[in-house]
């Protein structure tokens, strides 16, 4: 009977594991999504705040 109980409970830690895991696994991979959606934000902005200074310096310019 122990022998029975001692593998349950082997089993219970096991598909605990794989869960803590697949935890991890996924939490990992909405991490690296929201680093890349950030880096396109920023890389955006910033195409948008150059686009500003230089038509801003072709106005300066042509004055």
């Amino acid at each position: 009977m122990d022998a029975m109980q001692g593998q349950g409970g082997i089993q219970m830690l096991l598909s605990a594991e794989q869960d803590a895991q697949q935890i991890v696994s996924t939490a990992k991979n909405n991490k690296m999504a929201r680093l890349r959606q950030a880096k396109e934000e920023a890389e955006n902005e910033v195409g948008q705040y150059r686009a500003h200074l230089e038509a801003e310096y072709q106005r300066n310019i042509s004055e």
